[in-house]
């Protein structure tokens, strides 16, 4: 059983993409309250500072960052700026940005489905690649960097309806792996988790409408980021599947 001394993350300082809200916000929330330092990243500005105003309101240190994970010149820019102030303290990324458009397949725009990809699968990989590049031109550390991408149920599981966000958080989760294997194969000095949870009680999931038993509190889910980033340094968590206990998987 870990311990909270284990589970602090006071010096550390994180990014999390999508930190405006649901998923994000529980998460941003919930690594300040463990010490680290929270780089609020979101293309929404006023739900950035939103959270970091309830972190602030619980004596936690955060600050809003503008980002559009779309858009790969800027999160080299913000990337590089957090490493210039941070330096070797900022070592933990968590992709959480993410977006859904639902359409049938013969519904689904071209528009709709490339905004899909540009977020979930684009993004996580610009964050991703800048993130590694600063990380590796820091030299030997003495603990792991930290990345851990929210991927979904949706990866692994088939349903009508959302073909561009399946099959983009399928890619996700592939991007992941090829990480992870890059990371143990090269010795870079870096973790790489993916976790896929089931449907959350978050803005995204409103198009569709979900009774709330059927949908899971994302601070529980926010809560396995942490433990994933404060495990021991010789220990990585792959991969997780997530779900609440009502959740018929594998289907």
């Amino acid at each position: 059983m870990s311990t909270q001394d284990e589970q602090d993350m006071t010096g550390r300082v994180a990014l999390v993409t999508g930190g405006g809200s649901g998923l994000g916000r529980a998460t941003s929330i919930r690594l300040a309250a463990a010490g680290a330092t929270v780089l609020v990243a979101d293309i929404d500005d006023d739900g950035a500072r939103t959270t970091v105003k309830s972190i602030e309101s619980q004596g936690a240190d955060a600050r809003p960052v503008h980002l559009d994970v779309t858009d790969s010149a800027a999160v080299d820019t913000v990337l590089g700026e957090a490493f210039a102030e941070h330096g070797v303290h900022f070592d933990c990324l968590v992709n959480n940005a993410g977006t859904d458009r639902g359409a049938d397949v013969v519904d689904v725009t071209d528009e709709q489905w490339r905004s899909v990809f540009g977020v979930n699968v684009d993004g996580p990989m610009h964050t991703s690649r800048a993130f590694l590049r600063r990380v590796l031109e820091q030299g030997p550390r003495h603990t792991p960097a930290d990345i851990v991408s929210v991927v979904s149920i949706s990866a692994l599981t088939v349903g009508s309806g959302a073909a561009a966000y399946n099959a983009s958080k399928a890619a996700l989760l592939k991007l992941t792996e090829v990480l992870q294997t890059e990371t143990r194969e090269r010795g870079w000095p870096v973790r790489v988790c993916a976790l896929s949870p089931s449907a959350m009680n978050t803005p995204m999931m409103d198009q569709w409408k979900l009774p709330p038993e059927k949908m899971m509190d994302p601070a529980g889910v926010a809560s396995l980021i942490h433990r994933a980033v404060t495990l021991a340094p010789t220990m990585v968590l792959q991969s997780m599947v997530v779900t609440g206990r009502t959740e018929f998987y594998p289907r």
